[in-house]
């Protein structure tokens, strides 16, 4: 599978030509402008359902134009807030751009966090890091429990969601991986219980969302929250496995460390969340089994909400990813 060099301006292209909206590049900017009185420039990844530039007195507002399919839920974010603190932007709505008989953009503004995406940023210190800091931010959501009183937690909608994502998975993938797609359908009654925690889940915890300080590895911040929504702990832990290796152009690459930095990351989980007992830890580990299959089995334009399906819709599609991260 051939790589694909990320080209900026092709991309703020992409968005402006392929995404439907009645509004421009230089309306948007324009936009900026008559707001702040200040130019501004373009972040160095952009979303593919956004355009995002940076402005503000020392380039500390970030502003996003985001098509109507792909808006923030200003409660999610709001919780994510509350869950994770300052590591999540705060954000306010502007209104929006374009011709209102058309699809207009949502523009919103947003604090500027410190740090580099960590795409961007990993080749300038150790992975080590980045895998150590993840504890933390995994350890916030299964303290802060069941946002129930968020109103954003229906159980009955949640359980039908994962059910038919698992039997959507059970139809499409190829059979290698059928015994840990019934593993997981097995586990869903005790993922789904009610005791076992469901809670804010980033819909896409991939390197571009993730930003680090580059000389000490810590997250600074955890960036586009649109498609967040309430599953049971764990389903994102692909995120773990992205950092103790990588895809290259000859498959699937552990770092030498990894399972070392594994053991060390379950060390600290366990301490951080006050003791996992063995049927608890069996189940986050299974709900991490459950993300990765979702995360790269599911196609990417499959309606399902929640976590993004990173495979396209071809079913030939490659799945070195689910290869390498179950067996």
């Amino acid at each position: 599978m051939p790589f694909v060099v990320y080209n900026l301006e092709n991309a703020i292209d992409t968005f402006f030509k392929e995404g439907g909206a009645s509004s421009s590049r230089i309306q948007c900017d324009d936009f900026v402008y008559q707001r702040y009185g200040e130019r501004n420039r373009p972040t160095d990844i952009q979303g593919s359902n956004s355009y995002t530039v940076i402005t503000g007195p020392s380039d500390n507002r970030i502003i996003q134009f985001r098509e109507q399919d792909a808006l923030l839920d200003m409660r999610m974010l709001a919780l994510a807030k509350a869950v994770h603190g300052e590591v999540v932007p705060g954000c306010s709505e502007l209104g929006w751009v374009g011709d209102p008989n058309g699809s207009q953009l949502a523009a919103s503004e947003m604090d500027r966090l410190p740090g580099e995406n960590y795409i961007l940023a990993h080749p300038l210190y150790s992975s080590r890091q980045s895998a150590k800091r993840q504890t933390s931010f995994f350890a916030q959501s299964w303290q802060f429990g069941t946002p129930t009183s968020s109103g954003l937690a229906d159980m009955s909608a949640i359980i039908t969601e994962c059910y038919d994502r698992f039997n959507n998975l059970a139809n499409t993938l190829p059979e290698r991986f059928l015994t840990v797609v019934t593993e997981i359908q097995a586990a869903l009654p005790a993922l789904l219980d009610g005791c076992y925690p469901v809670v804010l889940t980033h819909s896409d915890l991939n390197e571009m969302n993730i930003l680090v300080d580059t000389e000490s590895g810590k997250i600074t911040g955890i960036v586009d929250w649109p498609g967040a929504t309430i599953l049971p702990f764990g389903f994102a832990l692909y995120a773990l496995e992205n950092a103790l290796g990588s895809m290259t152009s000859n498959g699937w690459k552990w770092l030498d460390e990894a399972e070392e930095l594994r053991d060390a990351f379950w060390r600290a989980l366990r301490s951080q969340t006050g003791g996992l007992s063995e049927s608890q830890e069996r189940l986050v580990k299974l709900a991490g089994k459950a993300g990765i299959l979702i995360r790269y089995g599911t196609a990417n334009d499959s309606g399902f909400l929640g976590v993004i399906g990173a495979r396209g819709p071809n079913m030939g599609e490659d799945f070195r990813y689910l290869d390498a991260l179950l067996f």
